[in-house]
């Protein structure tokens, strides 16, 4: 026997007696097995069922089992999309973020375009796409060790949420025109425009999301993604450098959309 099955062994048969396994040599299984890494997300709430359906005498290869009967359960085009590798998930709803905010850049660009300084806006450009970046790869691999990371989850997930706000802070340091600079516009129209485009990536993330049971720290990321991608839409479109508008109507729209979507959390979704 490999120390890989026993490896896994050892945990399905502690699910098996009832307990949730912890501890370094477990975390770092996790970060190689795929398998036992199921198990574990959403709170181990998967791993603690399957083991309720196991006999104590049963097999440790039964969760595996059970784990493959339930994954197979799923027909259609979300199993299919669900199925596909999570670099695979990532690089399409990263790519589609980065698409809608493309677009703009060559059909609908800020009008100042040509006088705003090319190294801030590129600056803020990387700043959001690398944030999209992460937040669409911490989204979609589920967390490896909930027990033992879901600290880290929270403060992702705010970090996201906060850095738009820390963007509009360089905005105005690439801008030329006292008149952006100045002019406070209407922010109620970018946040309309920005989070209604941004809608599409939150059915494409529920397209691609595994996991049945969503905790609500993944519902607030993919909240503060949609965000981010709506303001690097915004920033190859709307002019204004006016710190005011971009607080209100650009940075608000990660912040809005998280509400909206913890609002939706069911609360059978909780687990323990």
């Amino acid at each position: 026997m490999t120390n890989k099955t026993l490896e896994c062994a050892e945990i399905r048969s502690s699910f098996v007696a009832g307990r949730i396994p912890a501890g370094l040599e477990v975390e770092e299984h996790l970060k190689w097995c795929p398998h036992c890494r199921e198990l574990f997300e959403n709170g181990a709430e998967l791993g603690r069922r399957l083991a309720r359906a196991v006999l104590p005498e049963a097999s440790p290869d039964d969760l595996f089992a059970l784990v493959d009967r339930e994954v197979q359960r799923e027909v259609g085009l979300r199993a299919r999309l669900r199925a596909l590798p999570t670099r695979l998930r990532a690089v399409i709803l990263g790519g589609v973020a980065l698409l809608l905010a493309a677009a703009h850049l060559g059909l609908r660009r800020r009008i100042d375009f040509d006088q705003y300084s090319p190294a801030v806006f590129w600056v803020v450009a990387a700043v959001l796409a690398a944030a999209i970046a992460l937040g669409v790869w911490r989204l979609l691999r589920g967390s490896t060790a909930p027990l033992a990371f879901v600290a880290r989850e929270r403060s992702a997930a705010f970090g996201l949420l906060v850095t738009p706000a820390a963007a509009a802070l360089l905005v105005p340091l690439g801008s030329t025109s006292e008149k952006w600079l100045s002019t406070f516009g209407d922010p109620q129209y970018c946040f309309l425009y920005g989070a209604v485009l941004s809608l599409p990536l939150l059915g494409l993330y529920w397209l691609f999301e595994r996991r049945d049971r969503v905790p609500l720290v993944a519902l607030v990321t993919a909240g503060a993604v949609a965000g981010l991608a709506g303001n690097l839409l915004l920033f190859t479109h709307c002019p204004s450098a006016h710190l005011g508008h971009l607080l209100l109507g650009h940075a608000t729209i990660g912040v809005a959309l998280s509400l909206l979507l913890a609002g939706l959390w069911r609360p059978s979704q909780r687990s323990g």
